[in-house]
């Protein structure tokens, strides 16, 4: 069963997505939520302590979806670069307000530094998965996820999650990183 917390929470998230960083409010929430007025304030007493929670949220569902990744990888047959298309296009359509409200927040000079702590922690878990995934040092899981994570925001701006796009650039980031492997 899904706690208040996080009903509160995804609700916040889909609010950043469909009304930007402005719109977040306590009342927009319950009422995206359709939770009584207050019920967001009860959880989250302050806007800061709100967008701490986002971000919070966002790591722990990024971490969830890849800790299932490797499972995927080995069990579903399909090779790594279908895989890496199909993980992209999730984050572009099926989980875009988690992704925007991610990249939205992110870039907000006026972050408070919980959510800072909290933004920092879900880039070192990624990168420390990539890590892992990929077989590959902090410099280059860095590399990886910038480049990925730059072709997704150009996506989002574009507006477009246009698949045959990703699958090019995947295409070609692979062909590099492997040709780059080979060379070092």
């Amino acid at each position: 069963m899904i706690s208040r917390r996080d009903v509160v929470t995804d609700s916040a998230i889909a609010v950043v997505a469909e009304q930007g960083v402005r719109g977040l409010t306590h009342r927009a929430v319950d009422a995206l939520a359709e939770l009584p007025v207050g019920s967001t304030s009860n959880v989250y007493r302050t806007r800061d302590a709100l967008v701490t929670g986002i971000m919070e949220r966002i790591g722990e569902l990024n971490s969830q979806q890849l800790e299932r990744l490797p499972d995927l990888l080995r069990d579903s047959g399909k090779p790594v670069d279908v895989i890496t298309v199909d993980f992209c296009m999730n984050w572009l359509t099926a989980d875009r307000n988690r992704f925007y409200t991610m990249i939205m927040l992110s870039l907000d000079p006026a972050l408070p530094d919980e959510a800072v702590d909290a933004k920092q922690k879900n880039m070192r878990k990624i990168d420390e998965f990539v890590m892992r995934l990929a077989d590959v040092d902090a410099e280059m899981a860095r590399t990886i996820n910038s480049s990925i994570m730059g072709m997704m925001v150009s996506e989002l701006i574009a507006g477009t999650a246009d698949r045959p796009s990703v699958e090019v650039f995947i295409a070609h980031f692979l062909k590099w990183h492997r040709s780059a492997a080979v060379s070092a």
